[in-house]
């Protein structure tokens, strides 16, 4: 019965020190996991662009053409750039908003561009047959992140969904850099803003 006895604390000392040794695991990896972050993360230089003209830069739609945002901009009708990822549950909650947008503004003179970060074209082109938009869809490509020319690193997007939008000269009248808010702010910025442009 002793043996017993002792064999069962035995057992609960052993789980014991287990589950001690766990816990200052886990805790230690978070502190080296918290270190490494600060150590690594660099947060993009914020832009103040409002008033400046687009930057320009090279995205490739769905057939895999490479089109550069000079093609869309400055060309006499008011520019939206919506920057979002396949993976960005809120980007993909912003597409009924923005639909109304293109249902409302587009024969006005409205041209949505969506920007996808998706370094995976796969998962890039699923998104977009499940999410069917009518206005051009493009990708940052390879080469503009391995030159750290893309539109994300030229425009500082520090978060998904980001719109920035430009006027018919091209010139930049909204960006959220601007206001510091958070994403559902942004969002009722930028009605109110398209509503104040096109006279609602």
């Amino acid at each position: 019965m002793k043996r017993i006895i002792k064999k069962i604390v035995k057992v609960i000392l052993y789980t014991l020190l287990i589950l001690v040794l766990a816990f200052i695991s886990i805790l230690a990896w978070d502190k080296v996991n918290q270190k490494w972050r600060e150590l690594n993360f660099k947060p993009k230089p914020q832009l103040t662009v409002i008033g400046k003209p687009f930057i320009d830069f090279e995205a490739e739609l769905p057939d895999s053409t490479v089109h550069r945002l000079s093609e869309y901009a400055g060309k006499g009708q008011y520019v939206l750039l919506d920057f979002w990822a396949s993976w960005c549950g809120s980007c993909i909650r912003s597409f009924p908003m923005l639909k109304e947008f293109h249902e409302k503004y587009h024969e006005q003179g409205l041209l949505i561009i969506g920007i996808s970060a998706d370094r995976n074209p796969n998962a890039w082109r699923y998104a977009l047959s499940q999410h069917v938009c009518p206005w051009p869809m493009l990708r940052e490509t390879t080469a503009s992140w391995e030159g750290h020319t893309s539109a994300s690193d030229l425009y500082a997007i520090e978060y998904f969904p980001t719109f920035v939008l430009l006027d018919p000269d091209g010139q930049v009248i909204f960006s959220p850099y601007e206001e510091h808010g958070f994403v559902d702010d942004e969002r009722q910025q930028l009605i109110a803003k398209l509503a104040e442009i096109f006279g609602e």
